[in-house]
Parts: structure tokens; C-alpha cells; sequence
């Protein structure tokens, strides 16, 4: 199943949807914005509708968890995936909203493993995204990893459920052929996910 995924932001009393895009690190807010809850509802099909990634941008930009989206999202009819800027146990506490079923936090913003450990521990509803650039997993500190090895840590952790966001197509049909046979439960991340079909679900920007 295709997810769409939108890009948030509550500014000036009103939450806003938008032509975001994404670095090589993180979700930018684009500059076309729309109502939010009117332009969202307009994408998305009137009767079985999928589940829907909200992408977080206000917390993005200050590089912390804001709770201005989450605090003001309303979508009905709807599951939400709350996609936002983890660094601790608590920030996860404060981004579960009542309409969200999960909530995707980057792992290279994960303040340390031991905070890794313990958000695995308080909560099965969190699904760390592992950003790719240039073939590798982006680390904490701007370092970098193979892709695989970041998922044995993460599934050795406990977290069975994990996102590889990788925009620029830089990871080779190998590596994600691997992936789906000894990590079935990633949910794959893309800008065009044409041949991801053999994933139960690929996430892919909605253009607005």
C-alpha cells in the first residue's frame, strides 16, 4: 500500500500543509502552503482511505519537539503516522496525540542509544527512520553507516517495525532486496516508489 505523506506546519493560529521537500538530513517546509485540513481531505480518496504520514516541520526547523502540530492536528477518517524530531523519552511521551497510531522519529536525532533503549522499552509505536544519503545511513554526529548494520542494531534493540528514508534513490536493488527478506517490516521511504510493491507498505511524498 502507497502511504502518502504530507508536510505540516501551524503557523499564526492556522495549520498548513505544503510543497515540502527533503534534505540530505531532515523534512524542510515548502514555500506554497494551503489549509490544511481542507487540502489534505481534498488528496485523499472519499471511501477507503489509507493511513496518512504528518510530517512535523515547525519541530524540524527549531531542532526540538514544538507540539504545535500535534497539538492542533485534526484529521478524520483517517489513520494518522505522526512523523517528527525525537531526542528523548519524554519528547515521546508529549508527541503521542490522541489520533495518532505511530510516530516516526529520525534515528540520527535520537539523543544517545541509551534513550534509544528506553523509547523501545516505554513505547512499541515508534518506528525509527534511518535517513539515507549518498548509499549510507545517516548516524548521530553526521557520521555514517551501512544501512544493514543500522537495522541489525535497531532490530536488536527491539524495535521490529523500522523506516528507510532514502529521497535520492541512492540505495541499489541489492540492499533493498535484502531488506525485505531479513527485515519484512520496513516500511521504505521514497520519492517515486515504483518497484517497491513487494513491501506491504512504501511511503512516498504527496505533491501538493
Amino acid at each position: 500500500m502507497e502511504i502518502p505523506a504530507f508536510f505540516a506546519s501551524y503557523e499564526s493560529g492556522e495549520m498548513l500543509v505544503s510543497d515540502g521537500r527533503f534534505s540530505s538530513v531532515e523534512p524542510k517546509k515548502g514555500r506554497r502552503t494551503y489549509p490544511f485540513t481542507r487540502k489534505v481531505s481534498e488528496c485523499l480518496p472519499s471511501s477507503q482511505r489509507p493511513p496518512v504520514v504528518i510530517i512535523d516541520c515547525n519541530s524540524f526547523e527549531e531542532r526540538e519537539f514544538t507540539g504545535d502540530v500535534m497539538k492542533h492536528l485534526k484529521l478524520q477518517g483517517t489513520e494518522i503516522w505522526f512523523f517528527t524530531y525525537i531526542e528523548t523519552v519524554e519528547d515521546v511521551f508529549d508527541a503521542f496525540n490522541k489520533d495518532a497510531s505511530l510516530v516516526f522519529a529520525p534515528y540520527h536525532f535520537i539523543a544517545n542509544d541509551s534513550e534509544l533503549r528506553d523509547i523501545c522499552n516505554v513505547s512499541d509505536s515508534v518506528v525509527p527512520v534511518v535517513f539515507v544519503h549518498r548509499g549510507k545511513a545517516v548516524l548521530p554526529g553526521g557520521r555514517q553507516d551501512d544501512v544493514l548494520n543500522v537495522l541489525d542494531k535497531l532490530v536488536s534493540i527491539g524495535y521490529y517495525r523500522n523506516c528507510v528514508l532514502d529521497m535520492e534513490g541512492s540505495l541499489d536493488g541489492y540492499t533493498w532486496s535484502v531488506i525485505n527478506d531479513d527485515y519484512p517490516s520496513t516500511i521504505p521511504f521514497m520519492d517515486r516508489p515504483d518497484g517497491m510493491e513487494s513491501f506491504s507498505n512504501v511511503i512516498a511524498p504527496y505533491l501538493i
